[in-house]
């Protein structure tokens, strides 16, 4: 049967409706005021399949990050360049922040308080939340993505050393071919769940703590684009200066990506 150029526009726009009334991925737009100036940033989250979470397309930018916090501390980059020189502790804030600004439950709260603004603490300044950070992960709030999230999501349904790929120069930035400098966020290859950078650009900080070092220091995953091959491959947590960290601690290689909890 030969089917007529309407009839076959007709079904393609029926198969697009029908996959976007099943995508669970979402797609938000923060507006906001710094130093008088309106700035609007959006990003993508993707759900990941089978499980009850969705995790960042991207690193979190700094056009993101400023629309959210007031202010890029980034060393070297700007615009649609991930976010870096942020520690644990800075992640945590711009996630409640975040939310708040999306009308969204945050997921953390320390002494009770689910606001930043209660919580005596100055961002990019080097020093440490006082009192303990909770994590309330039924919230539909944004936050940090734990280890086993952020390397089920990296996996990308795929069986690959790095995050979409054997070959890391196809997926990531990293000493050997970064030029030993930053790069623009999604320039690379995705994996298979369509999200990019997992692997190299910036050391994504993580949820957990390093269990085994009694200081409680937490983990970051991902390498960057000083890392060699080995610290970018998905499954690497080990006893290395560049996997774990004082929650205190922020350098020009540090970013992060959101997760949020979905039913």
């Amino acid at each position: 049967m030969k089917l007529s150029r309407i009839s076959v526009l007709s079904s393609v726009i029926l198969i697009f409706f029908i996959l976007a009334a099943f995508s669970e991925d979402e797609s938000f737009l923060v507006n906001s005021v710094v130093e008088e100036e309106e700035i609007s940033a959006s990003f993508e989250m993707v759900k990941i399949p089978d499980t009850n979470y969705s995790i960042g397309k991207t690193e979190v930018t700094c056009e993101l990050y400023e629309a959210v916090m007031g202010e890029n501390p980034s060393a070297f980059a700007e615009g649609n360049f991930p976010v870096e020189t942020v520690n644990w502790y800075d992640c945590i804030v711009f996630c409640n922040k975040l939310s708040l600004l999306l009308g969204k439950t945050p997921v953390y709260s320390v002494n009770g308080s689910l606001n930043p603004d209660d919580w005596n603490y100055s961002p990019h300044s080097g020093n440490s939340i006082l009192g303990e950070v909770v994590q309330d992960v039924k919230s539909d709030g944004f936050r940090l993505p734990t280890v086993d999230e952020w390397e089920a999501a990296a996996n990308g349904g795929q069986s690959f050393s790095y995050s979409g790929s054997n070959n890391l120069s196809e997926i990531g930035w990293f000493k050997d071919n970064s030029d030993y400098k930053l790069h623009e966020v999604s320039l690379k290859n995705p994996n298979g769940y369509g999200l990019y950078d997992m692997s190299g650009n910036v050391w994504e900080w993580c949820w957990n703590r390093f269990i085994e070092d009694s200081n409680h220091y937490r983990v970051r995953k991902g390498g960057s684009f000083s890392s060699s091959k080995d610290l970018c491959e998905i499954k690497f947590t080990g006893y290395h200066y560049g996997s774990r960290y004082q929650p205190c601690y922020s350098y020009y290689n540090f970013g992060f990506r959101i997760a949020r909890s979905v039913r």
